[in-house]
């Protein structure tokens, strides 16, 4: 983006809700200054706390949002650190680099995020639904983008994209905001969506009924997609990323999560990856997984797994997580992902 585009506010702006204000009424700053310095004197570049006049009850949900606070991230990297709180170097690691991605009201309904560099997606235009490329996929890209709009060659685009769908067709303003609680995965959010929420599995279709709440959609309806590995904070990934697919025991099975087997993605982890701020910082790196519950965005009605029952899905050991594809990774990943692998192929 140009960078006259990223700060113009456009005269349409002034039209809106929004444009009846004052800059300082949200930015703070010294309105009545006429040199640049001193007018920005005091000034909020992105005052979330602002939003919270009108929009008290968003505000107060977002706030311990897995999208504002990185919960999630935290309890993981506390949890494979052995400490109940990250450490002041993990801490710093986690500030400097982990913490770009955080979100705030600003970075979703007004301007590109930091981690594309800002700018103003209409304007200063607010944007009640966010831009699916400009914002969702700026962050959530690289694998979640990329599957969803079919940018791996030979893997075609999620049926969804495919008919016209955005991500916010099912990904509501209720769940991007939080609960207002805060969780482990997003997958805790009360109103996170569910394959069932448009499709019924009370029907006819034989493979529905045999197979039931034992597998996740994703098993039958996802196809290859991008697996991470050996991420080093500040060196980036030392090995590359890979296309694949494999199916493996639920790790995170509850009421709502009953499977026994579902898709699983290796993450972009290794038992040195924060070495640069505190070596051997993850001394119990294996108590956790490191081929994680997955939902990836490349459904298909039919896939390589539907072709037939016996061969494509059922007795065929290349598509589940076995002990096979620990061979090539750390030695701690062995005991990380003991209870994931699938010793038995079905």
């Amino acid at each position: 983006m140009e960078a006259w585009k990223k700060v113009l506010v456009s005269e349409d702006f002034s039209a809106t809700s929004h444009g009846q204000y004052d800059c300082t009424h949200c930015h703070d700053g010294e309105g009545e200054e006429q040199e640049m310095e001193a007018a920005h004197e005091g000034m909020k570049v992105d005052p979330s706390d602002s939003c919270a006049e009108c929009h008290a009850v968003e505000a107060h949900r977002f706030e311990e949002s897995q999208h504002s606070q990185l919960t999630g991230y935290r309890k993981l990297i506390a949890a494979r650190a052995g400490v109940d709180e990250m450490t002041p170097a993990l801490e710093e690691m986690f500030e400097q680099n982990c913490n770009k991605c955080h979100a705030t009201c600003g970075q979703c309904h007004i301007s590109r995020p930091n981690s594309v560099k800002k700018g103003f997606v209409r304007g200063h235009k607010f944007l009640s639904r966010p831009s699916m490329v400009e914002n969702c996929t700026a962050c959530h890209g690289s694998r979640i983008g990329q599957e969803f709009r079919g940018q791996h060659e030979g893997i075609p685009a999620d049926t969804h994209y495919s008919k016209g769908m955005q991500c916010v067709a099912c990904h509501s303003a209720d769940e991007l905001h939080g609960h207002g609680e805060q969780g482990n995965t997003r997958y805790e959010v009360e109103s996170a969506p569910q394959c069932e929420d448009c499709h019924s599995i009370d029907d006819d279709n034989l493979h529905h009924k045999l197979h039931g709440n034992q597998v996740a959609c994703q098993v039958c309806h996802s196809v290859t997609y991008k697996n991470c590995y050996s991420c080093h904070v500040g060196h980036g990934l030392e090995r590359p990323s890979e296309l694949g697919f494999k199916i493996g025991l639920n790790p995170l099975r509850s009421d709502e999560r009953p499977y026994e087997y579902v898709v699983v993605r290796h993450i972009p982890i290794a038992p040195d990856s924060y070495r640069d701020y505190e070596p051997g910082g993850l001394p119990n790196y294996s108590v956790l997984p490191t081929w994680k519950y997955a939902t990836p965005h490349n459904i298909q009605r039919r896939t390589p797994q539907t072709a037939n029952c016996t061969d494509s899905c059922h007795n065929n050991a290349e598509i589940f997580l076995t002990e096979a594809d620990m061979v090539d990774l750390p030695p701690e990943e062995v005991e990380a992902n003991r209870n994931v692998v699938v010793r038995e192929i079905p």
